[in-house]
């Protein structure tokens, strides 16, 4: 008993040690609310866990969580969460970037493709982890990438089309259901200007302004594993697509003339038909005829969407339910974002919690002066008084050698708008 007693004693003492070492550190450290400015065109990009920031002037930053311990993050092996936006690296050449579930990738202004967070590999390969951007792919050509689920894809400068992952859905683009490590060219057209990936989909557009899809059939009537599409497909005879987001096996794309439209396996949340049958082709949401954007953000029941005169929306089907909405189903809603600062990039949608199956909606918005503001779920995971004291009997219990799993940090929302800090 005495042993005992003297180890739970020198392990209260050890701990008490380490949170005042940690609440001194940060109560020392000096946090910016903005991120550095430049001349460059800014961008967000939402993952399953984290974000991504290019700042305009072309430097990266990053915060949130590593999903199932992939680096998405690239913060080494100093922590793999982080509520406060951290740089990769000291460049000031990135062009673009793309967050997919567990990994990134990004093009630096010499054409040049980077990837991190799990390595994209054919269907029977073991993915790897990547703790800090590596070149994707070689060559000085590329022109922009989309990271999905399990699959990439990026386009060329010369209007070729890339694909490569597992390809067990389609949705890398190519004849074999294994897939490919490396970049394989989808089909031989050469007038492809943009593509868009979401966990098992791909969509990508022509200079004709013409939209082609391919991976997982959108078609409600088969299984998810049948009927993939694993070339691209065109989607309907029209030439007036000009942008295209993602919902839980679902697409969304906007036409010239302001009108949203969606397809898929769930499009009948949105559209609100009655025969499922009609998913499997672009549907009208809606009357609105003034869209002008849709967040490529991946995968939930929430999107963002920016109107022709600039006013940021949210558009939420999950009718508040963190496991999503349940039948019978609520008219889906748009609801505008009240912010009175100017901004110069902008992303929503939806990132998932630590614990299993639980999403919550998040907002993202970058000013002109580099100021981050969000709202909604809080990435990162930050602790409060229940999940530190949890923490504690975990450490406790690993001093006198018992075994007690650590239990995921519970969501956190906010439903005002907070700045998020930089490191």
């Amino acid at each position: 008993m005495t042993k005992i007693r003297s180890k739970v004693v020198a392990g209260v003492i050890i701990l008490l040690g380490v949170v005042l070492a940690v609440l001194i550190s940060k109560s020392s450290g000096r946090h910016r609310l903005r991120l550095p400015v430049g001349k460059g065109t800014p961008a967000i990009s939402l993952g399953e866990r984290h974000g991504l920031i290019l700042a305009s002037d072309a430097s990266l930053w990053s915060w949130g969580s590593d999903f199932l311990g992939w680096p998405v993050l690239d913060l080494g092996n100093l922590t793999n969460r982080s509520t406060s936006l951290r740089r990769i690296g000291n460049e000031t050449n990135w062009a673009s970037i793309s967050a997919g579930t567990d990994h990134n990738l990004a093009i630096k202004s010499d054409g040049t493709l980077w990837t991190w967070g799990e390595s994209v590999q054919g269907r029977f390969a073991r993915p790897t982890a990547i703790s800090t951007p590596v070149l994707a792919a070689p060559g000085t050509d590329w022109k922009q990438a989309a990271a999905g689920g399990i699959h990439s894809v990026a386009l060329k400068t010369d209007g070729t089309l890339w694909g490569w992952g597992n390809n067990w859905a389609g949705s890398v683009g190519i004849a074999s259901t294994n897939g490919s490590a490396l970049p394989v060219q989808i089909g031989s057209a050469t007038n492809w200007i943009k593509v868009w990936a979401s966990v098992l989909e791909t969509v990508a557009m022509q200079s004709d302004g013409s939209l082609w899809y391919w991976g997982d059939n959108p078609n409600p009537a088969l299984k998810q594993d049948l009927g993939r599409i694993s070339v691209p497909t065109r989607i309907s005879s029209d030439t007036k697509w000009v942008d295209v987001g993602f919902g839980v096996n679902t697409v969304f794309a906007i036409k010239s003339d302001g009108t949203l439209w969606t397809w898929g396996r769930q499009a009948d949340r949105y559209t609100g038909v009655s025969d499922t049958g009609q998913n499997a082709i672009p549907t009208r949401i809606g009357t609105n005829s003034d869209w002008r954007s849709i967040c490529a953000t991946s995968g939930w029941w929430c999107n963002g969407l920016i109107k022709k005169d600039g006013s940021l929306w949210f558009m939420d089907a999950s009718e508040g339910k963190p496991n999503g909405p349940r039948n019978p189903y609520q008219p889906v809603q748009f609801l505008r974002v009240e912010f009175q600062k100017d901004y110069v990039a902008y992303a929503a949608g939806a990132v998932h919690a630590a614990a299993a199956g639980i999403h919550g909606p998040i907002g993202v918005i970058l000013t002109p002066d580099g100021e981050v503001w969000t709202w909604g779920m809080v990435l990162g995971d930050p602790p409060n008084f229940k999940s530190r004291t949890e923490a504690l009997i975990v450490r406790l219990a690993n001093i006198l050698h018992f075994r007690i799993p650590s239990p995921d940090p519970p969501p956190i929302f906010r439903e005002r708008p907070w700045q998020l800090q930089n490191d």
